[in-house]
């Protein structure tokens, strides 16, 4: 499943697509509206909360894009595992600078800034509506929201967690399939 929304109803809160993982977007769409980078999220998008294992699925997918692969976190760049950065064939890290980080506009466009990018050249990949969609479309980029791979493991993301998950489900009324 990857949909797009009726852009007539498009809000700062609402991603430009969903998909039920990386593996379900039509990469193949997103290069011929004009993308060329990918931001994307690590933990529920691409890997399980605090671990370092990615699918073979992503892996393949993300190894074969032909697109240029940043990852986009808030985790420190220490605590980013070189094997994370080598399996998703990424070209850089973006992570916080200063008091900059997701889900702020500031940190979107110093990422841009710094790997000369345009708005409209990049998606960011996120199972997060405030840090990956919200911060994302609030700088211009497009944005896909995926289904989060893993369970919240404390009470107020599992919380979160769940407001977005209904969310997601009343959204989708907005969106119509593209294969």
């Amino acid at each position: 499943m990857f949909k797009l929304i009726n852009k007539s109803k498009k809000s700062k809160f609402h991603p430009d697509f969903i998909a039920e993982s990386v593996n379900e977007i039509n990469f193949d769409y997103l290069i011929r509206i004009g993308i060329k980078a990918v931001f994307i999220d690590l933990d529920g998008t691409v890997v399980v909360r605090k671990k370092h294992d990615v699918s073979i699925e992503i892996i393949k997918v993300l190894q074969n894009l032909g697109l240029d692969i940043y990852i986009a976190s808030n985790r420190s760049k220490n605590k980013i595992a070189t094997s994370l950065f080598d399996k998703l064939n990424a070209k850089n890290v973006i992570t916080p600078k200063s008091i900059w980080f997701k889900p702020s506009k500031k940190y979107y466009q110093n990422a841009l800034k710094k790997f000369n990018l345009k708005p409209q050249e990049v998606v960011m990949i996120g199972d997060r509506y405030i840090q990956d969609i919200y911060g994302a479309n609030n700088a211009g980029l497009s944005t896909v929201l995926v289904y989060k791979l893993d369970t919240a493991d404390n009470f107020i993301d599992k919380h979160l967690s769940k407001i977005e998950a209904n969310r997601t489900k009343k959204l989708l009324k907005l969106y119509i399939n593209i294969d």
